[in-house]
């Protein structure tokens, strides 16, 4: 009967490993996209309208004047707005947007942070958890490698004859104990 040949354990890739390289391709993936489309907003907090269309509750964009002012127009009562062209502010009603950029016939503004949708904060929360646990975990685990005692490395003392002298082996032990059972104060 022949012998079987041994076949390692399989090895697999650690999981920060893995969720790192799936962050890096995503954020390759998603810079490489938007380095070909540039003019496409994928911010959640980006809205594009042209002109016409409604930025706060009523208030529609009207395009730039000659001059290079932003107009706004709300049709419900009759009021006219009118910014100046390096404005990056508009507010409205007691509501404000953040205009990050304007030409004749369009406008691209981003809302406050409070009026991202619910699943931008699920992501952030979730993110930053888990970079807590990581960091936790790391850190226990380079605390409990510190605290196990490793052989001592170096050349074997020779004797006065120029030879090696063999120490026997011996078991390494522990220097601290891990603690079991509670603390008493």
């Amino acid at each position: 009967m022949g012998r079987r040949m041994r076949v390692g354990k399989k090895r697999r890739l650690p999981v920060w490993m893995a969720v790192s390289a799936a962050l890096a391709l995503f954020l390759m993936v998603y810079e490489g996209y938007r380095l070909i489309m540039p003019f496409v907003a994928r911010d959640p907090l980006y809205h594009e309208v042209n002109f016409g269309q409604r930025v706060i509750d009523d208030w529609q964009y009207e395009g730039e004047n000659e001059e290079g002012y932003l107009l706004f127009y709300n049709p419900t009562n009759g009021d006219r707005a009118m910014l100046p062209p390096q404005s990056r502010l508009f507010g409205a009603d007691g509501k404000w947007v953040v205009i990050e950029h304007a030409d004749a016939a369009s406008l691209t503004y981003a809302e406050p942070l409070a009026a991202a949708p619910w699943y931008v904060y699920v992501v952030l929360f979730a993110g930053m958890g888990f970079g807590g646990w990581w960091a936790f975990q790391r850190l226990r685990a380079k605390r409990g490698a510190r605290m196990r005692v490793r052989p001592a490395r170096g050349s074997a003392p020779s004797g006065g004859d120029g030879r090696v002298q063999e120490r026997p082996l011996r078991k390494s032990r522990r220097r601290f104990k891990p603690h079991r059972g509670s603390r008493l104060l």
